[in-house]
């Protein structure tokens, strides 16, 4: 039996929406992806059909939790607008980028992708770059491309400055968390990580 069919009476509630969310983010982790999505509307205090309402699919709303798992990323990244110098910004972009690095969901998110088999797996390892990882990618590199037009920063090719960004900042954090290795830091090492590749960034690019 399908998925129940879109209603299109009025908006469900933002309250709700971010409800559901929450409750497929702590279940998705806690369960892996055979969660239901009975067992998340009973989590999330909603009827299943407000779900559907919004998410047609699981994979939809496994989009959902990893675009909200994003945002924190997403929201640290200067508009072209801003006043904020090319240190500032990418020091604040830095910073949140490994605070969600080593959050306790990333490596489960990870794992949760990998352990999902077939179509399905691939289905979320798209939603989770889509919404996440390339998301992120694309509003670093148009930051970049407009402290380029500024004079600020010297980026020929803000896309792959901002890949090479984000990569020396992963760096190995995330494999030692997802085997287990190392999954605590310290908030002077983090800041120590944030502040050694702006500075590694800034000594290419400077203006």
């Amino acid at each position: 039996m399908g998925a129940p069919r879109r209603c299109r009476g009025r908006r469900p509630d933002p309250a709700k929406r971010a409800a559901i969310v929450e409750a497929a983010s702590a279940l998705f982790c806690s369960h892996g992806y055979g969660v239901s999505m009975e067992t998340v509307a009973a989590a999330a205090g909603v009827s299943k059909q407000t779900i559907y309402n919004l998410f047609s699919t699981k994979e939809q709303l496994f989009g959902a939790v990893v675009a909200s798992r994003s945002e924190l990323i997403v929201a640290a990244i200067p508009t072209t607008a801003e006043t904020l110098a090319p240190a500032t910004g990418l020091l604040r972009i830095a910073g949140e980028y490994l605070r969600v690095m080593v959050g306790g969901q990333v490596p489960v998110v990870y794992r949760l992708m990998l352990a999902t088999p077939g179509e399905t797996g691939s289905d979320l390892i798209r939603a989770f770059y889509d919404n996440g990882p390339k998301r992120g990618l694309g509003h670093l590199a148009h930051y970049l491309a407009g402290c380029d037009a500024a004079g600020s920063l010297r980026v020929p090719d803000p896309a792959l400055a901002a890949e090479c960004f984000f990569g020396m900042l992963n760096g190995q954090i995330l494999i030692r968390n997802m085997l287990g290795l190392q999954e605590s830091w310290t908030p002077e090492e983090l800041e120590a990580k944030a502040r050694y590749c702006v500075d590694m960034f800034l000594a290419t690019h400077g203006a």
